[in-house]
């Protein structure tokens, strides 16, 4: 009977989860393709271009990116440069690619997996810029970021600058299982010291590899995405990557099943089986459904004259697939040891896939799975670490400001583990700036995800106030009342809100600040002294949970009541203003909407809207932020050179700030903020209902 419970679990999952693929109503997320026209042009703007790309290059409205260069009237596209598997993504893994001459386009389609796997300085002799547009799949074998890192040092090698459009990380951001590889394993599939499953986006993976590559580096970001993001959030369509890998299925199987590699121990039906020679099928399942693997169930299946498990993925949020793959490869060892490869002069391919020769070594040592992990937590522990200055998303959806961009540098001759982050600068803003969100804290053991450094020298004229300056002393001759700047803070309290209050006691300003109400407990006497100063507090929702809160407008207020009932019961006073998390033309809140209610065209953002209105209630957006949402590593400086870069003599101004505890840099910013809006002739007042304008800033 044991045998048999998984075809049970089987047929009621096959009722409640739909076959692989986007299940996202509406597109939630801009690919950094779509950000470059729509935004940043001029990155490319009077370039000769080549272009690396598949099938995969197209942006979130099926346009491919070829196509859009080509109709592009200040640009010329040159050159193609294809990974493995070629310009159309068909040919079979391994197989090599020749380079042709385009018979449409009349430009050399440039083989990057044949005779050379790195661009020769004849193939980048007639571009001035190299562009990247592929799309990953979140594994270090996966050959696609091998390529990136090679054209990477190409393009340093030959001055060309390099530019990497943004995609999603199918998988996600948050899972980063697996061994870290080992640099004398360092292959073709294996480029860096990642772990299996590294949980970046290739413009993160771009940042990373430059640590030690220096090349003059630009990434265009996405729009929307935030780390914890599967590919089925974003509501993008899935493109097959590869021959095997035609959907999400095989995305989230591949690292599950295809890590046996010389053992016997092999994946069928595109990464959804493993098993191998000598394996029993239900002892094997029984292992690992024994195991209590999230957000998957394996059932017995031969295949042939081989024992194994079909893999079903019941939550792809909660899988891990580096995870899931070794613990299928320890129990298929234990149930039937196989020969273990074993690298000499020569690496195997087993060791060159898990990046060691330790996996191996510990099958035959006859550890669990559990003590394998074990083994891996320390070097684990240590990239996750050594990651954190290369990330771009946070758990908030982001919103590009500005290219991100790393200068070329010196070559280095540090090895890739003590590689020092290359500095990273952003060009002055040429488009209007787009918000910021509001900061979610992390998951409990999750890493913080931060974006790269801005520069650490501040613009001429944004130092801080000196020890000597008076900080109460504004410009009288820029000094108006048509001009009206509203401080707000999101997120608190926090200890960061008693440095913000005694900043603006200080200056004799008030302020609006929107309470998240998880923040409150053990908060309750600054929030008090809050409304006692004359400041206003507003709701921004009990959770700032956007699964929950968004799901419809009864869970909307249902949370954001909860919040304000807590806030009226410490200070006595109901809010009757408030903050969307994520903002009122936030784009994720279509991700998490309940599909039989709303759709692209009815969505639950206008619905809330439409009943906050009913209910009394006035929503506050901003039109300006110092951008301390999108990281916790900003430096005061940065915080003020955001503000100057965004305001252009508007008559109205709200500065989205936020006061939660990992804000100290907000705090230090705060006098040369209201220094600098003085000095532009701003006056400062709180928000109230009755000034319904500010809500409408944007």
């Amino acid at each position: 009977m044991k045998r048999f419970i998984p075809f049970l679990i089987l047929v009621l999952i096959l009722t409640l989860f739909p076959p692989g693929g986007s299940s996202a109503n509406t597109s939630a997320v801009l690919l950094g393709s779509d950000v470059l026209f729509s935004q940043f042009p001029q990155v490319i703007k009077g370039k000769k271009l080549g272009l690396v790309t598949n099938q995969t290059g197209i942006n979130s409205k099926g346009t491919s990116t070829i196509d859009a260069l080509r109709r592009e009237k200040n640009v010329q596209l040159a050159a193609l440069y294809t990974p493995e598997h070629g310009l159309d993504g068909k040919t079979p893994a391994g197989q090599y690619v020749k380079s042709y001459k385009h018979p449409v386009y009349g430009i050399p389609v440039n083989s990057l997996y044949g005779a050379t796997r790195k661009p020769t300085p004849e193939m980048l002799a007639g571009i001035d810029v190299l562009l990247v547009d592929l799309q990953d799949i979140g594994a270090r074998t996966y050959t696609y970021i091998s390529t990136l890192q090679y054209c990477m040092t190409a393009a340093k090698e030959q001055g060309k600058p390099i530019v990497v459009l943004d995609r999603p990380n199918p998988v996600g951001g948050t899972i980063v299982d697996g061994p870290v590889l080992e640099p004398e394993f360092r292959s073709f599939v294996g480029v860096d010291e990642l772990p299996m499953a590294h949980g970046m986006t290739i413009g993160e993976l771009a940042q990373y590899f430059n640590r030690s590559i220096g090349a003059d580096l630009t990434v265009i970001p996405m729009k929307g995405y935030t780390r914890q993001m599967i590919f089925q959030d974003t509501g993008l369509n899935w493109i097959p990557s590869s021959p095997r890998i035609p959907d999400l299925s095989a995305v989230f199987g591949y690292m599950a099943t295809g890590l046996g590699e010389g053992t016997g121990i092999t994946q069928a039906d595109n990464f959804r089986w493993i098993g191998g020679d000598g394996i029993d099928s239900g002892k094997y399942a029984d292992s690992l459904n024994g195991a209590l693997l999230p957000g998957v169930v394996f059932l017995p299946e031969d295949k042939d004259k081989m024992g194994g498990v079909r893999l079903q993925i019941t939550d792809p949020h909660q899988f891990n697939p580096a995870k899931t793959g070794l613990y299928a490869l320890t129990y298929a060892y234990q149930l039937h040891p196989f020969q273990v490869p074993k690298s000499g002069k020569a690496k195997t391919m087993f060791d060159l896939v898990m990046g060691s020769n330790k996996i191996g070594q510990y099958l035959e040592e006859g550890l669990s799975p559990q003590q394998i992990e074990q083994k891996l937590a320390h070097d684990l522990e240590a990239f996750r670490k050594l990651r954190e200055s290369y990330l771009i998303y946070t758990d908030i959806p982001f919103m590009p400001v500005e290219p991100i961009h790393q200068k070329a540098q010196p070559s280095q001759s540090q090895t890739a583990s003590s590689a020092q982050p290359v500095q990273t600068t952003q060009p002055a803003q040429t488009s209007p700036p787009v918000q910021s969100n509001a900061q979610q804290p992390n998951a409990p053991g999750q890493a913080q995800s931060t974006p790269p450094a801005l520069p650490e020298q501040p613009a001429p004229g944004s130092s801080l106030p000196s020890e000597g300056q008076n900080p109460h002393q504004p410009d009288a001759s820029k000094q108006t009342e048509d001009k009206v700047a509203y401080l707000t803070f999101d997120d608190g309290p926090s200890p960061i809100t008693k440095e913000v209050l005694d900043i603006l006691k200080q200056y004799d300003i008030k302020a609006t600040f929107f309470v998240v109400g998880t923040s409150i407990h053990g908060h309750e006497d600054l929030l008090k002294r809050t409304i006692a100063e004359g400041h206003v507090v507003g709701g921004h929702t009990y959770s700032h949970n956007y699964r929950s809160i968004y799901k419809d407008i009864t869970a909307f207020f249902a949370d954001l009541e909860k919040g304000n009932e807590l806030i009226e019961s410490v200070t006595g006073i109901k809010p009757l203003v408030f903050r969307y998390p994520g903002g009122s033309t936030n784009t994720i809140s279509k991700t998490y909407q309940d599909p039989a209610r709303y759709n692209s065209k009815q969505t639950v953002m206008s619905a809330i809207k439409t009943e906050a209105t009913k209910r009394g209630y006035t929503f506050i957006d901003w039109n300006i932020t110092n951008g301390d949402a999108r990281s916790n590593k900003y430096t005061p400086d940065n915080a003020l050179a955001n503000i100057k870069q965004q305001v252009k003599n508007q008559k109205e101004i709200v500065v989205l700030m936020h006061d939660s505890s990992t804000k100290a840099s907000t705090a230090k910013s705060l006098p040369a903020v209201i220094q600098f809006l003085k000095d532009h002739g701003y006056r400062f007042d709180t928000i109230h209902p009755e000034k319904s304008t500010v809500a409408t800033v944007k």
